[in-house]
């Protein structure tokens, strides 16, 4: 069993690991970013009131965003926690906002399969600022955490 005291460095307090998040870190920002351009997509067909259109570039959000939370929940937060433990409590929130994201998706996808495009559309909007609130504190927590590498650096 071992103990914390000011004198027992963690034992994952190690610079392989911290470098591996950070790697891992780069990927989830730039999966970030291509889901703001692949929901920009489903945006422009709702205004162009394409039903056909929105729905398939929603369902490629929707698919993109499955497998980025995925990583999250069983990669980037598990390793994460090993290397603080007392963040548990804001990962745990993050798998659950997740799983929340997920139900909600799957209501939007719904309401396409019954050609209601104005109902998926208002569905998304409030979604979609949920989870940019959401992807803002994961990128603040990796911040906070000095994840995002030396400045210059190459990704």
């Amino acid at each position: 069993m071992h103990h914390h005291g000011a004198m027992c460095p963690d034992p994952l307090e190690q610079p392989g690991l911290r470098l591996r998040l950070g790697t891992e870190h780069r990927r989830i920002s730039s999966q970030h970013r291509q889901l703001d351009t692949l929901y920009a997509s489903v945006t422009a067909a709702v205004e162009r009131q394409s039903l056909p259109e929105a729905r398939s570039a929603f369902l490629r959000f929707r698919d993109a965003w499955d497998a980025h939370t995925g990583l999250e929940d069983t990669f980037y937060f598990p390793a994460l926690h090993g290397l603080r433990p007392d963040l548990v409590t804001p990962l745990v929130t993050f798998c659950d906002e997740h799983a929340r994201f997920r139900d909600v998706l799957t209501e939007v996808e719904h309401a396409f399969e019954r050609e209601e495009l104005a109902v998926a559309a208002t569905m998304l909007e409030s979604l979609i600022s949920n989870i940019a609130e959401h992807e803002r504190r994961e990128e603040e927590l990796a911040r906070d955490l000095g994840l995002e590498g030396k400045k210059g650096l190459p990704p």
